[in-house]
């Protein structure tokens, strides 16, 4: 029969084999540290993110008119306002109509004039613009979706469109580096505006 001795000592190797286990055991369940409930530091207002404006696309880019060196009294003068109606007078101090393109062109820094009947005085709107190539193109492409194509009012490569604007007619044409718009109540169809067309066109040639 072994002796108690023997016995305690073979027992205490498991003992302290126990011990350890217990331990690393113990150690494994230990809490990890809490997460800081600061939030993280994120760009600061100077950075790109931080921005609430997008960088606006090269459509919605402003566009800026060259300047137009012609007066009205050149661009339709007296005789081709007389041959048109003699009873129209030029409108010293005038305003486009909001949301017409003579307004687009005046917000480009373009030459707005402004005829009036002497009777009725309903208005004539003729506004031009001097725009680079990109500019022209991306006025052409949407002057296709919004307007009728005219081939009357000049040869190629002289383009023309017209549309109804609500009551008035609105004529555009496009002529070298020029944008020309022309408005009136009186144009019903795109040969009302042809005549003042015309002569804008000869005389920015």
């Amino acid at each position: 029969m072994a002796s108690t001795f023997a016995r305690t000592h073979a027992l205490r190797p498991l003992a302290v084999t126990a011990a350890l286990l217990g331990s690393l055991l113990l150690a494994g369940c230990t809490p990890a540290p809490a997460a800081s409930s600061s939030p993280t530091t994120g760009p600061t207002e100077s950075g790109p993110a931080a921005s609430g404006a997008p960088t606006p696309s090269p459509a919605e880019t402003a566009v800026a008119s060259e300047p137009v060196e012609i007066a009205c009294e050149a661009l339709i003068t007296p005789a081709d306002m007389y041959a048109f109606n003699p009873n129209i007078s030029m409108v010293a101090e005038a305003t486009p109509k909001a949301g017409s393109k003579a307004s687009e062109i005046a917000a480009m820094g373009g030459q707005f004039c402004q005829w009036a009947n002497n009777s009725s005085n309903t208005t004539i709107d003729v506004a031009v613009a001097r725009l680079g190539d990109a500019a022209l193109t991306d006025l052409k492409n949407r002057a296709v979706t919004e307007s009728k194509q005219v081939p009357t009012y000049a040869a190629p490569p002289v383009e023309g469109y017209f549309t109804m604007v609500e009551n008035e007619g609105e004529a555009q044409v496009f002529t070298g580096p020029y944008w020309i718009t022309i408005r009136a109540i009186d144009f019903s169809e795109p040969g009302d505006a042809e005549q003042l067309a015309e002569a804008a066109i000869a005389h920015l040639s």
